[in-house]
């Protein structure tokens, strides 16, 4: 019992300080490189895994503050509760980003990556002051599927140098789909929490029956694509691969949510929910 409460106390730091994320933007980033079939850049995962941690840690601080130690939320109250220690490490961090970036990537990348963080930037902003005034434009959930996502293509894509195919955008496009799925599922189990924490999501706009169906919805199209794409799109084995990884990762989610009881238990919803983006690392397997 003391080593699975010892485990269970790791697994959740890791969750609690968005590690898991990291580990996911790595999976993906490589994911993104093989499908591309690009030369990548060492610098560039350092710089990827920093800047997926700022951003997720800026989005807790700023809950963490409006809620202070009164939130529900453990990584909101620890966020609060240690902020002198992890501001200091958060502002490192975006420096080290930014740097490395200036030193090692194409400015063409660099400017892109700069106007990205704009968007981050002034997203954060209208969230932090705007959130009960316009809950409606708050579409959390798509808007940071949409930054993940982008975020981890930009730079395989301007070392691509060319419009993708057909097959290749597809392949982006389902993976926003299932990065904002995750997002509405996890909303979905801690509806409750983000009432009790004035916290606006797709669930606490639109309900718990509405956000299960979405979820569903988006699912099933996801699925469907991939399938599609497998079946009748000329691809190579790579991109046949990439789309069985999508169908495995699509399957995951939606178990987590045909078992609500089961995974709701220690959060293993969160848990699962994160690691279901580790998948696109099976792809080095190809």
């Amino acid at each position: 019992m003391k080593n699975k409460s010892l485990l269970h106390r790791v697994i959740l730091q890791v969750n609690i300080y968005s590690f898991d994320v990291v580990i996911g933007s790595i999976m993906m980033g490589l994911f993104a490189a093989r499908i591309l079939d690009v030369q990548d850049s060492i610098w560039w995962y350092f710089i990827l895994a920093l800047s997926v941690w700022v951003m997720y840690t800026t989005d807790h601080l700023l809950d963490a503050v409006k809620g202070k130690e009164n939130s529900t939320f453990e990584r909101h109250t620890m966020h609060y509760r240690y902020r002198k220690k992890i501001i200091p490490i958060w502002i490192v961090a975006a420096v080290l980003a930014g740097i490395i970036a200036l030193y090692e990537l194409d400015l063409e990348i660099v400017y892109n990556g700069l106007l990205l963080g704009l968007v981050v930037g002034a997203y954060f902003l209208f969230l932090f002051y705007n959130r009960q005034r316009h809950p409606w434009l708050l579409q959390k959930e798509l808007i940071i599927a949409f930054i993940y996502v982008g975020g981890i293509w930009l730079a395989p894509l301007v070392w691509y140098a060319t419009v993708p195919p057909i097959s290749i955008l597809m392949i982006v496009a389902n993976m926003i789909l299932l990065a904002w799925t995750e997002g509405v599922l996890v909303s979905w189990f801690e509806q409750n929490e983000d009432l009790l924490n004035h916290h606006s999501s797709f669930t606490t706009l639109f309900g718990k029956r509405a956000a299960k169906s979405f979820v569903l919805i988006l699912l099933v199209l996801a699925v469907i694509t991939a399938i599609f794409c497998l079946l009748f799109c000329p691809i190579v084995i790579t991109l046949k691969a990439a789309f069985v990884v999508q169908i495995l990762m699509a399957f995951t989610l939606a178990i987590l949510l045909l078992f609500p009881v089961r995974f709701r238990q220690n959060q293993l919803y969160r848990y699962i929910g994160e690691i279901t983006f580790w998948f696109p690392g099976l792809i080095l397997l190809v």
